[in-house]
């Protein structure tokens, strides 16, 4: 038998699949290898995790002998309606990588095989990619399993005293306590494993979290636990069958609570040693202010390593600069270089084994910012040491907004944040770890800045400010006659001589002092948005311009 997966990854960089969605067919074998991977050459990223098909859930893009699972190109070749243009274009490239005598994922796990990379294979195991506007529509990227068997569904029954938004999504999701739906996801990732080279294999059930009918989630542990001891077992005889280590790993909500839940029993899973890699993680929007600290300990002296998602967006109270009639926030926005490097900053330092990325193929074409320079400083807690970071306050926002729906998860996530909050007389706290130490530091730094969005704020308000209890004066006070055409106001701080930031926990403190009298009654002071910068002198940080 193989050894048991031991190996520890800087960064694992999951490319969920469908990059053939984005270019106009026929693909050549070389270009459809750059499209997967390109983004990684040369970088220190050394964990490929793809999907086997685009968003799959229930479609893969090889021929499969699984029941119920099916080839995209069967799909395309019937008369299943396909969805979107970008639907076409996925599945006719992967009709004629296969039309060339290629296997899509062969010519993957060869392109990272030639930059030094390991390929895993992940699997959705909800899904809701291929569900036009959540009503249970078909197209190509379902299957006959998920449209003929609708006994096998949480249903409407089964999401009852659930939030609205919630009920929209899961009620299309499989149930799994019935045998067929586990049968499935167990049967494919056998298929996979034994078919090509993998170096290890994810779960993912955080597309789309729901797999019990509410109220019912406990009392399937059982269920899902055995489920991941077989799924185990499977892995464990593959592997020994290759000669090789294989890793398995899941990814879960991020915050044991919130797993449980779920209905996932991850302490059990722990102990046994049933998975080799933990993967925290939020869905689409990352959360800002993540503490893994209860992983760490929870898999400490085990073996199974922590290592948390970091996703490419997040709920912002403003639209990052941009300025359009009908764009309001709040707003989904990328997060810039400096939100990264504090976000992984903090998971290093309470223990994380490596970094697990999300959605960073597509923060280019979605956010129009280009991540990738990331990589060259997340994977090492050292080279991340003395960069620039801005650690930012999460939202209690509702969620993204999928088809003009709120989606949010309360199943599994957190949804009640400190901000945004009025701001009254009686103060609000407001806490924010920093994983920086300025002292230690000392002339490498070059900067320290708070910045507050204040919702209505106007001259004749007054707010007190104070940082670890140190009173604060902005540097950017309204002034009469002074031009503002926002309702919102950034108010900005420097730290660095009156009230640096220590490590671990800072608390803000926001009160109101006087309020417009003529709005006081009508319009409330809010605090919607607050960010915490670091920057770096030159050479540790980016070149600014002629030193001092």
């Amino acid at each position: 038998m193989a050894e048991r997966f031991s190996r520890k990854y800087r960064i694992m960089w999951n490319q969920n699949g469908g990059e053939e969605a984005s270019y106009h067919p026929p693909m050549t074998p070389e270009k459809y290898a750059q499209a997967f991977l390109g983004f990684l050459e040369g970088t220190p990223v050394d964990a490929f995790v793809s999907g086997l098909g685009w968003a799959s859930g229930y479609q893969v893009i090889y021929p499969t002998e699984v029941e119920g699972m099916e080839f995209i190109v069967d799909r395309i070749e019937s008369d299943v309606p396909v969805g979107t243009v970008k639907d076409w274009q996925y599945a006719e490239n992967v009709r004629r990588i296969w039309e060339a005598g290629c296997d899509p994922i062969r010519i993957r796990i060869d392109e990272a095989r030639r930059l030094g990379i390991d390929y895993w294979a992940h699997l959705h195991m909800n899904d809701w990619h291929h569900l036009e506007v959540l009503d249970g529509e078909r197209n190509i990227l379902s299957s006959r399993f998920h449209e003929q068997r609708r006994d096998l569904l949480i249903g409407e029954e089964g999401t009852a005293g659930l939030p609205e938004a919630l009920r929209v999504a899961m009620r299309w999701f499989q149930d799994y306590r019935h045998d067929e739906v586990r049968r499935l996801r167990l049967e494919v990732m056998k298929e996979a494993c034994s078919r090509y080279d993998l170096d290890g294999f994810q779960y993912d059930f955080m597309r789309c979290p729901g797999y019990f009918r509410h109220g019912e989630e406990k009392a399937s542990w059982p269920i899902m636990t055995g489920f991941m001891r077989e799924s185990r077992r499977a892995i464990d005889g593959i592997a020994g069958a290759k000669g090789r280590a294989m890793g398995f790993a899941a990814r879960v909500p991020n915050t044991v609570d919130g797993a449980e839940r779920l209905g996932l029993d991850v302490r059990t899973w722990v102990g046994e040693g049933l998975v080799d890699i933990l993967i925290p993680a939020t869905l689409y929007a990352a959360d800002l202010e993540e503490d893994i600290t209860e992983w760490v300990e929870l898999a400490r002296g085990t073996g199974v390593q922590i290592v948390p998602t970091i996703e490419a967006g997040y709920r912002a109270g403003h639209t990052g600069g941009v300025t359009r009639n009908h764009y309001h926030p709040p707003a989904i926005l990328p997060l810039d270089l400096e939100m990264i490097n504090a976000v992984a900053a903090r998971h290093w330092r309470n223990g994380a084994d490596g970094m697990y990325l999300f959605n960073f193929f597509g923060s280019a074409a979605f956010y129009g910012l280009d991540t990738r320079p990331a990589l060259d400083d997340i994977g090492n807690p050292l080279r991340l040491k003395h960069k620039n970071k801005k650690y930012v306050v999460a939202r209690s926002e509702p969620g993204f907004v999928l088809r003009d729906r709120d989606q949010t998860f309360p199943n599994c996530l957190r949804t009640e944040r400190q901000i945004p909050v009025e701001l009254t007389a009686d103060g609000v706290d407001v806490a924010i770890d920093v994983a920086d130490d300025l002292a230690e530091a000392g002339q490498r730094v070059a900067a320290a800045e708070l910045s507050l969005l204040v919702q209505n704020l106007t001259i004749c308000d007054e707010l007190s400010v104070s940082f670890n209890g140190t009173p604060i004066e902005p540097g950017n006070p309204l002034r009469a006659g002074g031009c503002h055409r926002q309702s919102a106001v950034w108010q900005r701080f420097d730290l660095l001589e009156t009230a640096p930031p220590r490590p671990g926990s800072n608390t803000l403190s926001v009160a109101v002092v006087r309020r417009n009298q003529r709005l006081a009654g009508e319009i409330p002071l809010e605090l919607t948005d607050v960010e915490l910068g670091i920057r770096y002198a030159f050479p540790n940080g980016p070149w600014e311009g002629t030193p001092d």
